[in-house]
């Protein structure tokens, strides 16, 4: 019987196990060949962050270069006010002069504490006092860069640096020198594969001052679920986002004036990829190369072993089915020597079994013939007996002799009718225990009645089989128990004469159960008077004891019934009874 496997169906043949393992054992050396590849990837991908934050930084120099030289110009000129301030032309002049030294200075004036322009290089007598950046200036009362999209005097997107002025430590308004804002670009000595899409200008607030392309569509590039006033932090830093168009894209900010204004770099999405392809393909070595071992173990265990494996259990069943050996293959001859071993050994075994079985059948041939030589002889030996008998009933003179001969041949007939159904049989081990019954209930029926119409006879035998143990047994039980129904069958007060004989087994608890049955009367059948002293009674006793079953009769003035239950056994538990 084949052991039931812990497996779930293929799982249970050998070469997919040695592979499972195999692949279990490999995983880890792939895990980290993946590990030290994904590591490769990030330093690579952190260098690149840090390349592209070097660009945007770049693209701010010269910018940053801008403001810083008109910081120095307003701090020489908040030196020089209180000098100059009396004389409103000369102050102009100086102004002026400044915003035309080429320096790119938009605009470069005094504003008095009032908000109005003194001097400048234009728009003198102006007021400032509603612009953010005067408001800033009361607030703040110190130095401070400003930006903003739309300057007041100029109208242009400026950067502006403020130096307030003090005139006998007393505060007199402030210098403000502003430089208009040009679109950021990268430098062209800049060597890097990838170009930014637009770079992009922002304040403190977020507002966007400048933009290499068009200034109006620049909002369809920003962030779509990021304020940019978030970006205004003066620590470099990278971030992935979509625009309201849905692309994505890469950003990166970085501080042209810290506090101030911040330059921020659109990139396309694949800018940080790390060689793209060969990134992928250094992932997906180490798994490919999994698989190729994979696959190779796979077919190297099928080629040495498994595939010789199948041939033996090919072998093997058609040995256990029909007895059959196949012929070598060429495959064998190439199997490993341990596998041509047991290809070997199975073959001499083949050899052996086969020779032995057809000494076996051989010699149960030999003993069948011999057993059922001996029923044949039992039987006719017994018929014998019973003619010798038959001969001594005819020359009896008393009919108390001949009562007692004829049950006596009654028994023997009976016992020759056993060893003739046995001779019969072709299976000596197990009896149709209902064909045998109901062939001595005719044989009794007719050997006692010749005219049968007398009463009815009622036979209802299921098929029931058993070992020649309970067989013999049970025949000769039914031939006493019919005996006696014979012996008192009698007319009932309504109806005919009847004999009801039944066997049955139980479907759930498989108990065998005879029944004999006869009417009760004035006598059918005049046998004379009966010398035996109920020697049939302890015939039947004696069988059901030796069936070891249960008996139960029935006594009344109209009907008599036997009823007989057993278990049938085995012919081991049978001997063990014995």
């Amino acid at each position: 019987m084949l052991v039931p496997g812990r497996g779930f169906g293929g799982l249970n043949r050998l070469d997919v196990r040695l592979v499972v393992l195999l692949g279990i054992a490999l995983l880890p050396i792939g895990l980290i060949a993946m590990v030290q590849t994904y590591r490769v990837i990030d330093d690579s991908e952190a260098r690149l962050e840090t390349a592209l934050l070097g660009v945007t930084h770049e693209a701010t120099l010269q910018e940053r270069m801008l403001l810083m030289r008109a910081r120095g110009k307003a701090e020489a000129l908040a030196d020089l006010v209180p000098l100059i301030v009396a004389d409103p032309a000369n102050c102009t002049a100086q102004f002026e002069a400044l915003a035309r030294d080429g320096a790119g200075i938009g605009f470069a004036g005094w504003i008095d504490e009032e908000g109005i322009v003194g001097c400048g290089s234009s728009d003198v007598g102006a007021s400032v006092a509603a612009s953010p950046v005067y408001q800033r200036y009361k607030e703040l009362g110190t130095a401070f860069f400003s930006a903003t999209r739309r300057g007041v005097l100029t109208g242009q997107s400026v950067a502006m640096f403020v130096q307030p002025v003090a005139i006998d430590d007393a505060p007199a308004g402030y210098v403000a020198v502003s430089v208009p804002q040009q679109a950021l670009s990268v430098p062209e000595t800049t060597r890097f594969a990838v170009k930014p899409v637009d770079i992009v200008a922002i304040n403190r607030d977020g507002v966007v001052l400048t933009s290499q392309l068009d200034l109006d569509t620049v909002d369809e590039r920003l962030p779509l679920n990021l304020e940019l006033s978030l970006l205004a932090v003066d620590k470099p830093q990278h971030l992935l986002d979509t625009d309201r168009a849905g692309e994505e894209h890469l950003y990166t900010v970085a501080p042209i004036l810290p506090g101030t204004m911040w330059a921020v770099s659109i990139w396309p999405p694949d800018a940080l990829a790390p060689g793209g392809l060969t990134a992928m393909s250094a992932v997906v070595f180490p798994f490919l190369m999994w698989l190729a071992s994979l696959a190779v173990a796979f077919f190297a265990v099928h080629r040495l072993v498994t595939r010789h494996i199948r041939t033996l259990r090919q072998r093997i069943r058609a040995f256990t089915m029909s007895r059959t050996t196949l012929p070598l293959r060429d495959s064998e001859s190439e199997a490993p020597q341990e596998l041509r071993e047991v290809f070997s050994a199975f073959a001499d075994m083949t050899e052996r079994i086969a020779r032995d079985e057809a000494d076996l059948e051989d010699s149960l041939h030999e003993k069948t013939v011999l057993l059922k030589e001996v029923h044949h002889r039992v039987k006719n030996n017994l018929q014998l007996i019973a003619s010798i008998t038959n001969m001594q009933i005819r020359k009896a003179r008393s009919a108390e002799t001949r009562h007692v001969l004829r049950r006596l041949q009654d028994r023997v007939l009976g016992l020759a009718t056993i060893h003739r159904s046995l001779y019969q049989s072709s299976v000596l081990s197990n009896v149709r225990a209902d064909e045998l019954v109901g062939e001595l209930a005719r044989q009794i029926v007719e050997a006692h009645t010749p005219d049968t119409e007398a009463f009815d006879v009622r036979i209802e035998l299921e098929p029931v089989s058993l070992y020649p143990d309970q067989a013999v047994p049970l025949s000769l039980l039914a031939t006493e128990a019919l005996n006696n129904a014979l012996k008192h069958l009698g007319h009932p007060p309504e109806g005919r004469p009847y004999i009801y004989l039944a066997m049955s087994q139980e479907a759930d608890t498989g108990r065998i159960r005879l029944v004999v049955e006869n009417s009760r009367g004035a006598p059918v059948i005049d046998e004379g008077p009966d010398p035996g002293g109920g020697l049939g009674n302890q015939l039947i006793a004696a069988f059901v004891l030796q069936l070891g079953a249960l008996s139960k009769t029935v006594d009344e003035a109209d009907r008599f019934a036997l009823d007989i239950r057993f278990t049938a056994t085995n012919f081991e538990s049978t001997e063990e009874a014995a």
